[in-house]
């Protein structure tokens, strides 16, 4: 094989498939990318970890057609340092000379036929979203993704798609994340689905989210019993390519999460996002006591009639704060994970919410203060702690 490629547009597709090569060392062709040279014009460059994958073709001087295995990581780290277009050139003797301007590397390849194979889907149900919408849904869910293998379909965000309305899930047990967004899905199923359900593992979520641009152009989810195979455009440059990326679903049912969600609630407080969040990181530099080995040292929410009063105690010492709210209903006093809310209150790109409670041991409601429309919303369930007095 010997290929000739645009530096920037070759390192640029290494890196948005770093993702997808595997850590595993007992298996070499999994942590190495596949380069295979179409003539004359054509490089289609895959990675795949055996649970999800990627694939684009990219223009390139095709000059020897071939198909190899290169370690990804140092693939990237040689382009990367390359001052101009890069050679590519393979020698029966399992060496890869890498060649730009005056600078010269070789390393060892694998033959493209040890590369796993490459799953062939025949997808029966399909919908597409605005990129940015997707990546913004998982901007507000994600965080809630648990990383407990012990329940496994915990371990990815939920989706219920249906013809008007994307819902997206997320629990990790201290947490419930939903977000609705009204969008034209443009549903296709040879069945005549109207409803579409599955769960995409969080590592894939996370691949997804770091090649997201915010674009209105459309990503398509394709779907088969097992996978889920998505379709987007990239920017190369001027030039836009397809890039396909797969992945397992996780084959489980879902929580029946909508029962966790109080039905009825005493206490209504509506709060500055920024002010609760500004006082939630200071308060963290209390709560948030590493050394000692204590990372979910509780904070105190005091709701009064015109002040939410906010305190703390750990091994670090105590701080208290309190920011003005508004206050319907009796008096609370309640504690949470200071992280986790603070992880919470980084989604929502709102003014005010209104926080709903129940009592000292139900979860908190959060929602936006100013919400119009269900199908257009967002809500979190903050799970709450047992407190020591913080006197």
């Amino acid at each position: 094989m010997k290929v000739k490629f645009n530096k920037d547009t070759l390192l640029l597709c290494i890196n948005r498939s770093l993702g997808c090569v595997s850590a595993d060392k007992t298996y070499g062709a999994i942590e190495g990318i596949l380069l295979t040279a179409i003539a004359p014009d054509q490089c289609r460059i895959s990675a795949y970890d055996l649970e999800k994958g990627i694939k684009t073709t990219i223009d390139a001087e095709v000059e020897e057609e071939g198909s190899v295995v290169i370690n990804g990581n140092k693939l990237a780290s040689i382009v990367r340092l390359l001052p101009s277009d890069v050679t590519i050139e393979t020698s029966d003797a399992g060496v890869a000379t890498i060649t730009s301007g005056r600078s010269k590397f070789q390393l060892h390849y694998l033959p493209g036929e040890d590369f796993p194979q490459l799953p062939e889907f025949s997808p029966d149900r399909s919908f597409s979203i605005p990129q940015k919408m997707l990546k913004t849904i998982i901007n507000q869910t994600a965080f809630a993704v648990s990383k407990e293998d012990d329940r496994p379909f915990l371990t990815g965000i939920y989706f219920e798609v249906y013809d008007g309305k994307v819902r997206a899930v997320a629990c990790d047990s201290y947490r419930l994340a939903i977000r609705n967004r009204k969008c034209d899905t443009k549903i296709q199923s040879k069945n005549g689905e109207t409803e579409l359900k599955f769960i995409v593992p969080g590592k894939t979520i996370n691949e997804i989210q770091r090649l997201l641009d915010d674009t209105d152009s459309e990503i398509k989810f394709s779907l088969t019993r097992k996978h889920v195979i998505f379709s987007m455009t990239m920017k190369y440059g001027d030039v836009e390519k397809e890039a396909i990326i797969f992945s397992r679903l996780i084959d489980s049912n879902y929580i029946e999460y909508e029962r966790f969600i109080p039905k009825e609630s005493k206490t209504y407080v509506t709060v500055s996002r920024d002010l609760l969040e500004d006082s939630l990181e200071r308060a963290s530099l209390v709560t948030e006591d590493k050394a000692a080995g204590h990372t979910k040292s509780i904070v105190k929410f005091s709701i009064k009639d015109e002040v939410l009063e906010i305190s703390a105690v750990s091994m670090n010492g105590k701080v208290f704060d309190e920011i003005p709210a508004v206050k319907e209903g009796p008096e609370i006093e309640i504690g949470f994970a200071c992280k986790y809310l603070l992880e919470i209150l980084k989604g929502p790109d709102v003014d005010t919410l209104k926080l709903s409670l129940s009592s000292p041991l139900m979860s908190m409601i959060i929602e936006d203060a100013e919400e119009t429309d269900k199908d257009d919303s967002f809500t979190y369930l903050a799970l709450p702690m047992k407190m020591r007095d913080n006197g």
